[in-house]
This record gives structure tokens, sequence and C-alpha cells, in this order.
């Protein structure tokens, strides 16, 4: 049996075991009193390993998808494993780096630093008396991650048909996004990258410092950085407020600023990342998890926050809906009353009151609640923000989340209405409309050709029509049926009348009634259903 087939029947039995009524569609969109399934749903996970505890990670941040009880417990997933053997990270370190740790580092503590479901980390010293800490990625994560996509990618498409949410949720498309984030974080070298970009954009400016990967320590499945201390933002409430403010402040650019004028952002900004220095540099480490939004998503969540800033019922609803592109008919009135309702509880406020977090996750469950969908990365940047303001509110609770969005509504504006796009924007639309008036005069001649020849034809279709016409089809087939019968025993009728076959008396009342009973019955059903 090959090792994918063996899988299968890991994951199969596992879930079978936990019940497949985890996936039940609407105890999943709208709660269970009992939270029995979602605990079996997160112990699935976390037996099932790597992929799945990733999986149910990203699922306990998407309140646009699950319900409370499925968030709660799905939050609880921890990346902490316990470590592989030394053995085995010298190995590893060995292959990638053609060296051995004991000639290529001058000391390599055996005891690891950490140890998570992708790699494990262990502090080490360089020839040149530099301190680092080295992250190697577990050996053969990126193999069974690629087998567990495939045999998920196969579930999706087998089970559609039996759980209708699958196909609702676009799971597809939505195990693809998270496919690509986890094959990303797999790779070592695309962890470099992002550490480059953000210490190239913060480049020369004071107060922010990024460590950058040491290249001839990190190549493959090995990451090394110098090792960084520093107090963490969630313990620096002792610092004088005027001092917090600053470092606040720095938070909330680094959140903020890269993510609208170049849409990438650091998307795990939790505490433990970020540590402040002596001078009150904010030190930031593990860009494992960088999440990425295009030019259109980042438009529209600027968009997004020139409502919230502004208070703005009706364009947060419009930016909303564009958004999330509803394929089908939605209550615009009810969504911007329950958006307006939300804004006067959560924006203008301080965040030791209220946290801008329930906004967000109140957002999302609105967004359930009408059936609509938000791109993976808009909500991963929205839980990046949900975190940054956790942190904001322990390090300077008298601000307010507008105290640090106003510096950056005019950037928001410029990079969201106007920014170094608009001009490809405006020339783009500019020859799509100059082909448009060139092309014009010759399609119309076209249409009026084909109209004169008679070919031309225009198909409309009406939503849910299609069943409707199937049962007008079937009701008519029925009141046909019923008058042919009813013509059937007239006519029977005429011809007993002077034709007496032999024996008739002792069996044509038997049929008679039968089919005059039959008939009455069709009759019947045919008058209820034309009355439904």
């Amino acid at each position: 049996m090959s090792d994918q087939h063996q899988r299968y029947r890991i994951i199969v039995t596992t879930l079978a075991r936990h019940g497949f009524g985890v996936l039940d569609d609407e105890v999943i969109k709208h709660g269970d009193k009992d939270p029995v399934r979602a605990v079996h749903l997160r112990l699935a996970c976390e037996e099932l390993g790597t992929m799945f505890i990733k999986l149910g990670q990203l699922l306990s941040t998407r309140g646009d998808l699950l319900s409370p009880p499925y968030l709660h417990e799905l939050a609880k997933l921890q990346n902490d494993v316990p470590p592989v053997a030394l053995v085995t990270i010298r190995e590893t370190i060995e292959r990638e780096l053609k060296g051995n740790p004991d000639e290529l580092f001058r000391s390599f503590d055996a005891t690891p630093l950490g140890s998570a479901s992708i790699g494990q980390v262990h502090a080490a010293t360089l020839k040149d008396g530099r301190e680092v800490v080295v992250k190697v990625r577990k050996p053969g994560v990126d193999r069974l991650v690629r087998v567990d996509l495939e045999i998920v990618a196969g579930l999706i498409s087998t089970w559609s048909a039996r759980f209708p949410i699958l196909v609702e949720y676009n799971a597809k498309n939505l195990l693809r996004d998270f496919g690509d984030t986890l094959r990303e974080e797999l790779q070592y070298t695309h962890e470099a990258a992002n550490i480059t970009f953000f210490k190239e954009y913060f480049n020369g400016e004071a107060g922010f410092f990024i460590p950058e990967a040491i290249k001839e320590y990190s190549i493959g499945s090995v990451i090394t950085e110098p090792r960084v201390g520093g107090r963490k933002a969630s313990e620096i409430t002792d610092l004088p407020e005027a001092r917090r403010k600053v470092i606040a402040s720095r938070i909330a650019r680094f959140i903020l600023e890269p993510a609208f004028e170049l849409g990438v952002f650091h998307a795990d900004p939790h505490s433990g990342n970020l540590l402040i220095q002596d001078d009150d540099t904010l030190a930031v480490i593990d860009f494992g998890k960088v999440g990425r939004l295009t030019s259109e998503e980042k438009r529209q969540v600027a968009s997004v926050f020139v409502a919230i800033s502004r208070s703005d019922a009706q364009r947060l609803t419009d930016s909303l809906l564009e958004i999330t592109s509803p394929s089908h008919p939605v209550d615009r009135v009810a969504i911007a009353a329950e958006i307006d309702r939300m804004l006067a509880l959560y924006v203008n406020v301080s965040l030791g009151n209220i946290r801008f977090g329930n906004a967000i996750s109140e957002l999302l469950i609105l967004v359930r609640k009408h059936g609509l969908y938000l791109p993976g990365h808009v909500v991963l940047f929205f839980k990046a923000l949900a975190m940054c303001e956790g942190l904001l509110e322990t390090i300077d609770p008298s601000a307010s989340f507008e105290d640090y969005l106003k510096p950056l509504i005019s950037t928001i504006l410029l990079h969201g209405v106007a920014g170094k796009e608009a001009a490809e924007r405006l020339r783009d639309s500019a020859l799509d409309a100059l082909e448009l008036i060139v092309e014009l005069p010759r399609k119309i001649g076209r249409v009026l050709a084909e109209a004169e020849r008679g070919n031309l034809r225009v198909w409309t279709r009406i939503e849910d029509i299609e069943p409707l016409m199937k049962r007008f089809e079937h009701l008519v087939s029925r009141t046909n049926a019923t008058i042919l019968a009813a013509a059937s025993i007239i006519g029977l009728s005429v011809i007993m009348q002077s034709y007496h076959p032999r024996r008739w008396e002792s069996w044509i009342g038997i049929v008679f009634w039968i089919v005059v009973g039959s008939v009455i019955i069709d009759y019947a059903r045919t008058l209820w259903n034309l009355r439904k």
C-alpha cells in the first residue's frame, strides 16, 4: 500500500471516528448549544497533524464562515509539539548548509527554544561571536503537507454533493489559497524574502529594526537570524505615557502603512514577535506569516477604513458588498441598518472601553448571516489588525482607534482613491474607451447584419425558473392523464350499453369501481397541486 493510500485511510478513519456530523451545514453556520461537535473537529485536527492544525487555525479566524462555537474551539489549536531528536536537526543542517554544525557554529544549543508543527528553533553562536537563532524545518513535513492537501482536495470534490456548504463557501478556492500560503510558509526562502521586503520598506527610518536573515546560513529548510533581545510589547505598561504613545504609534504604522501602500502586511503581530528595545525601537521578528492584498483588495479595504473613520454606514455597506461580490440578491437596507448600529457602538470610543476586534467580529458575523464571502487575505488582514488593536489597548488604553487612523487617512485616500496606480488605471480606461470608440461601429454593423439575416438570437435566464417549470410540466402531465382516464371511463360506459361479453357481470363492477376510485384520487391530487 502506498504512503498516500495509507495516509488517506488515516484521515478518513480519524474523521469517521470523530463523526462526519462536524460538517453539518446548519450547525456550522448558525451555531450549536452543544459544543461537542466543535470539540471533535479540533481533536481531529490535532490528531492529523501539521496541515490540519494550520487549517483549523485559519478557520478559527473566519467569523464569516463558522459559528462562534467552532471559532472558539479551533482557536485552542496550538503549534507547540514535542521536539524532534537533535541528531535529526543536525542532519538537516549538514545537508542544507553543507557543513557539520560543530564546524559552522562556535556553539549550538541542544535544547530548542521552541518546537512548532513545521519547524524547530535553536540558539547558536557564529564563529565571529554573533548570537543567532537557527530555525530548521522538520524532516518530512513538506511531503506530508503536499499529500494531505491532495487528499483533502479529493475529499472536497467527493463530498460537495453531500455537504452543500462546501460549494456555498467555495471550499476548493479556500483550500487552494490556504495551500499556497502554507507552502510558502514551508519554504524558508520566502521568509527571508519577506524579511528583506520589510527591512527595505523601513530602511533608514529611526525607531524600527528588522533583523535580516544571514544569507550564508539560510538555505532551503534552514534560516538563521540575529538573536534579538528586548521586552515584549505587552510588558511595557510601566513606561511613561509619552514613551508608550510613541511605541503604540510605531506598532500601528508597522501594520497599516505597508498594507495600504504596497498591499503587504505582517500577519502574526502578537506580542512575542514585537520586541521593544531600551531606546523604544520596535524590533520585529518571525516573518513566516505575511499576507498580501491585491491592488483591488487594497483599494476596497482602504475604502472600508475611510468609511469607518467617518462613521459612514452607507459607504461601508457599499464597500462591504464590493469586497464580497455577492452572487445572490441581498437585503442592502438591512445590512446598512446593522452596520449603522455597529458603528454607533464601536467607532469613536476609547479602546479601553470597547475593542475594535469586537467590531470586526460582528462584521464577520454579519457577512455570514447574509451569505456573503470575504477573500481570505482580507480576513487575515482584519485578524492582524485585531491583534494589533489588542496590543494598543494594553500599551495606550487612553487612545482611540481613530487616533491611530487619522495620520493615515491621507495615505489611505491617496492610495485607495488616487495613488500611484491611478494613472495606470486612468491610462487603461482611456485605452479601453478608445478601443470601444474605434470598434463600436463595426460591432454594431455586425449585429444589424445578423438581425437582417434572421440569425440574431437572445438568450435569457430567469433565476429559479427551471424548478418551477419542471413542476408545471409535471402538473400538466398529471392533468392530461386525469382527463384521459375520465374519457376512457365515459367511453367504456357507452360501449357497455350495447355490448355485453360473456360473464362480464361478474367482474365489470369491480373493474369499474377500481378505475373510478383511481380517477377520483388522481383528480384530488391534481386539485391539491393546483392549490399549492
